[in-house]
């Protein structure tokens, strides 16, 4: 239950006032209007303004991992892109950051796509030797075929599965970085004129392929400046632009079997748009 972890939360804070021996109420904490997973909440609690996560369960956040999301925030904290951690508890099911401004407005700005260009550029540049952060995609795509067993458009569903795996084994090849793996503008937040990136609950060790899908699709940055990030400098355009062609296509049919398998609540997809939508992709 939510009460359950925000007294988990309190109770923590409550032992930083205990060390200060300062005497101070506990956070009053009220709701962010937030996306269709993780609920947040914030509060202002000793000077500081702080945000709460807490972590949706593991069948609405299908194929998140909350500890290695832990490792790779421990491992990438300091730039300005990331967010502020003040203590994350993955087995208890919430993360404290410090405040990390409001949402971006869309479609992105000139202005935040360069930022944003930057920041993937920064973290693709950060040597990470840590096999807990990888990602197995053939685990991945393994783990939605019994998920998707009886729903409707079952065996186009199982189509798609198997057309994931030949789509990423025909991708160019290009190196393993970090990968953030859910890069829309409903993730980033603007503060004091830093661009922060939120939401690492997929990020991984993983194929910047899907970053740049997300950021073609979702961010409307041009394959040409798509260009400039360090994982894909080596490619010529032409091989870029077929390589990123395929890549939408892949996290496209990714995004559909997410919301197969953990519900349209949250969102303004209906039952006849993820089929349509189901349809569609195994059409191209």
């Amino acid at each position: 239950m939510p009460e359950t972890r925000i007294q988990s939360v309190n109770q923590y804070l409550s032992t930083i006032i205990n060390s200060t021996q300062c005497d101070l109420p506990a956070p009053h904490w009220l709701p962010i209007l937030c996306g269709s997973s993780n609920q947040l909440f914030r509060a202002q609690w000793d000077g500081r303004e702080l945000v709460l996560r807490l972590n949706a369960p593991a069948e609405v956040a299908f194929g998140a991992c909350r500890e290695r999301e832990a490792a790779l925030l421990a491992q990438l904290a300091g730039p300005g892109w990331m967010p502020a951690v003040v203590q994350n508890q993955p087995q208890q099911g919430w993360l404290l950051m410090q405040w990390h401004g409001e949402r971006v407005t869309q479609p992105l700005v000139a202005s935040d796509q360069a930022l944003l260009l930057a920041a993937v550029t920064q973290w693709q540049l950060v040597e990470l030797n840590d096999e807990r952060l990888t990602l197995d995609y053939t685990a991945l795509f393994a783990a939605f075929e019994p998920r998707v067993a009886g729903l409707p458009l079952e065996a186009p569903l199982q189509a798609l599965i198997q057309g994931a795996h030949k789509a990423l084994a025909s991708l160019p090849p290009v190196p393993q970085v970090v990968t953030h793996h859910d890069l829309h503008p409903g993730n980033l937040c603007q503060h004091e004129g830093q661009l922060v990136v939120l939401d690492w609950e997929y990020g991984a060790l993983g194929n910047p392929w899907f970053d740049a899908a997300a950021l073609y699709k979702h961010c409307g940055i041009s394959a040409e400046r798509l260009a400039m990030l360090p994982a894909l400098a080596a490619l010529d355009q032409a091989t870029l632009n077929s390589g990123l062609a395929r890549a939408v296509w892949l996290l496209e049919v990714l995004e559909t079997l997410w919301y197969w398998v953990r519900g349209l609540n949250g969102t303004t997809l209906t039952m006849k748009d993820l089929m349509q939508q189901t349809i569609r992709l195994l059409k191209q």
